[in-house]
């Protein structure tokens, strides 16, 4: 109820208890007036939101079975083991462009090193890191190791040439390392 203003010549038995300045009397004519409506409206904006999410829960659901039915879909066996097959030849191409790309192809220096071997030697042991090559060997006789070893300290793409004979009955173990000096072209 508002307070309406009081003729000072009347006389009214129900005096009001809050003058109209009084900071309450403001905020009740306030509520009374404005407030109301303020109310509605934020019951309209709660009432909007509490049934958009019946339509937004049902949009979800549907985009879950959706993706769920795809999910099931390539969780067969042919989507499964293609897959896999694809990822291994990814792989593949990946190892290969490294090898392409950075790795420094040897077959010409092994091939070259393995044929400069006389037929007399047998090959027991080949290893190159590094341009640094270790081969072991066994000969019947120190003649043909002797051969070998002048023409690989004659070559002048090989140095640091060295050799370790040890004889045992009548094999003879040889150990070979040198390192080849790279073209400088």
């Amino acid at each position: 109820m508002a307070i309406s203003k009081k003729n000072k010549n009347s006389i009214d038995l129900l005096d009001p208890i809050y003058s109209e300045n009084d900071a309450f009397t403001k905020a009740y004519e306030w509520m009374v007036n404005i407030g109301r409506y303020l109310l509605i409206f934020v019951e309209l904006i709660v009432l909007g939101v509490f049934f958009s999410r019946f339509i937004l829960d049902k949009q979800n659901n549907d985009l879950s079975e959706e993706v769920e039915s795809q999910i099931q879909l390539l969780r067969t066996e042919p989507w499964v083991s293609n897959n896999v097959l694809y990822s291994r030849y990814q792989k593949l191409l990946k190892d290969v462009k490294v090898v392409k790309d950075g790795q420094q192809i040897n077959s010409s220096i092994v091939s070259e090193i393995i044929s400069g071997i006389p037929i007399t030697l047998t090959l027991k042991g080949f290893s190159l890191n590094d341009m640094k090559v270790n081969i072991t060997l066994v000969a019947n006789s120190l003649e043909e190791v002797k051969i070998y070893e002048s023409a690989l300290k004659e070559n002048e793409r090989y140095s640091d040439v060295s050799f370790n004979i040890q004889k045992e009955d009548a094999e003879i173990s040889i150990g070979v390392s040198f390192n080849i000096v790279s073209n400088k072209d």
